[in-house]
C-alpha cells in the first residue's frame, strides 16, 4: 500500500523506504532494526511517522528485501502482531 505526500513537513515514501533500507544495511544482516528507529530518526514528530513506517517495512518485506523478526524468531514476510523489529536480507550472490 502506498501513500501521497500530503504534508510538506513529513518525509515521502521514497525518502521513509531509503532511509529503513540504509539503516538496516548499516546495521547489518546479524542485528535488526527497529521501526521507531527509522521515525525517530526524522526528529521530534516521529511518533506520527510510524504507520507510514510500517506500511513501508510491509512492502520491503513483501519484495523480500527485510524480513519480520520478533523475539528472535523469523516471521518473513508476516508481519506479526505486536512489536517487531526488521532485518535486512542479505544480497544473493548470482
Amino acid at each position: 500500500m502506498m501513500f501521497d505526500q500530503v504534508d510538506e513537513d513529513q518525509p515521502t515514501y521514497a525518502i521513509l523506504r531509503q532511509r529503513v533500507i540504509d539503516m538496516a544495511i548499516q546495521r547489518g544482516v546479524e542485528k535488526t532494526i527497529c521501526p521507531s528507529e527509522v521515525a525517530k530518526s526524522f526528529g521530534s514528530y516521529w511518533r506520527d511517522l510510524i504507520p507510514r513506517v510500517h506500511q513501508v517495512a510491509d512492502q520491503l518485506c513483501a519484495e523480500g528485501k527485510l524480513t519480520f523478526e520478533k523475539g528472535g524468531i523469523s516471521y518473513g514476510q508476516h508481519r506479526p502482531s505486536g512489536h517487531y523489529r526488521l532485518r535486512i536480507v542479505p544480497e544473493k550472490d548470482d
